[in-house]
């Protein structure tokens, strides 16, 4: 039954989601007849169902994509019927069979969008199906009753609450600064005598970098969510905040990255005992601490939240004074001070954007 996961999926269209495109289609397919006398709006409604989209900038990208398809679609088409009766060609499958393939390989040369490039065969065939003989009025007639369609789907998908993807973005937000915490904890434990594989401790901090794209792309899509919609200004500050979340959190995971592997260049070092290691490892669990207060103090600064206490006052970390250097440690123990440092400041910034 493996081929059945191919069908199926656990990411599911929200109901929104699938009410918006419904209306659309209703919308549009009335609209049709009504403005145009067609009887079937077939080309109103599948514009519709194809141009909701997730955010309004999408729907609009979307509409204009299919409605240039539709048109190259309609021009083969056209074309096709021009030059069918002189070279003889009366046999209609071997036209259309024709036509299709020219239309995939003329949206390969053009270099279209997808959408586009699907829509150039799709529309020529069903025009060749439906309207043959028709003359070019049929072919006007289909790309108004596309545009038709694409516009009700616009209208719909900014009338109906237009999506925001602020939780997403918020959800990865959040669990990366945990996981960075939880990376810091494990610095902290291999430098206060916990024994700690020091290969897998940077495998696991290594592995921040897949969360921090992932992250970026989260915020990629809130952005695009906001743009020519009509939510976008109240919500101009909170992006602005998340963004300097992601910054500060981007630099620390390359500051707890950069700890791990001062400590697995140096898996041969006896830091048992050693003062400033032990206090190095006891910043670096302060930080872990800060980093998920970090997080919580957005979330409540956001209004997100109202059941958590305001986690303001001093940040719990302070700077390591070092009176002299290690003789055996010091190359290690100055990597990982400059980390903290770093580290530190990238705190105080993330909080200095609240």
């Amino acid at each position: 039954m493996r081929w059945l996961g191919l069908l199926l999926t656990e990411q599911q269209v929200s109901w929104l989601q699938v009410l918006k495109t419904s209306v659309a289609i209703v919308v549009a397919w009335f609209a049709s007849q009504l403005l145009l006398g067609v009887p079937m709006p077939i080309f109103a409604a599948i514009a519709a169902l194809l141009v909701v989209a997730p955010s309004v900038n999408q729907s609009l990208g979307k509409g204009l994509e299919r409605s240039a398809g539709v048109l190259g679609g309609v021009v083969l088409a056209w074309i096709a019927g021009l030059v069918e009766a002189p070279l003889g060609l009366q046999g209609g499958e071997l036209v259309v069979l024709v036509v299709v393939v020219a239309a995939v390989v003329l949206a390969r040369l053009l270099r279209l969008a997808p959408m586009a490039a699907n829509q150039v065969p799709i529309s020529a065939m069903i025009m060749l199906a439906l309207g043959a003989g028709s003359g070019p009025e049929y072919g006007l007639e289909r790309i108004v009753e596309t545009l038709i369609g694409a516009v009700c789907a616009l209208v719909v998908n900014v009338a109906i609450v237009p999506p925001v993807q602020h939780e997403p973005a918020e959800r990865s937000l959040r669990d990366l600064a945990h996981a960075i915490a939880d990376a810091f904890d494990r610095v902290a434990g291999a430098l206060t005598g916990r024994p700690e594989d020091s290969t897998r401790l940077l495998a696991d901090a290594r592995g921040l970098r897949t969360r921090i794209q992932a992250a970026r792309a989260s915020m990629d899509a809130l952005e695009d969510s906001l743009r020519l919609n009509p939510r976008g200004r109240s919500l101009v500050a909170r992006i602005e905040r998340d963004e300097r979340l992601l910054l500060a959190l981007s630099v620390l995971s390359n500051r707890v990255i950069g700890m791990s592997r001062s400590i697995a260049d140096h898996p041969d070092l006896d830091l048992a005992g050693e003062p400033t290691v032990e206090r190095i490892g006891e910043e670096s669990r302060r930080i872990a601490h800060e980093v998920r207060a970090l997080v919580d103090r957005h979330a409540h600064a956001d209004g997100r939240t109202s059941t958590m206490p305001t986690l303001d006052g001093p940040m719990l970390t302070s700077p390591i004074v070092v009176p002299a250097p290690h003789p055996e440690h010091w190359v290690l123990i100055g990597a990982l001070l400059e980390d903290l440092r770093q580290a530190r400041e990238s705190l105080e910034a993330g909080d200095g954007g609240e």
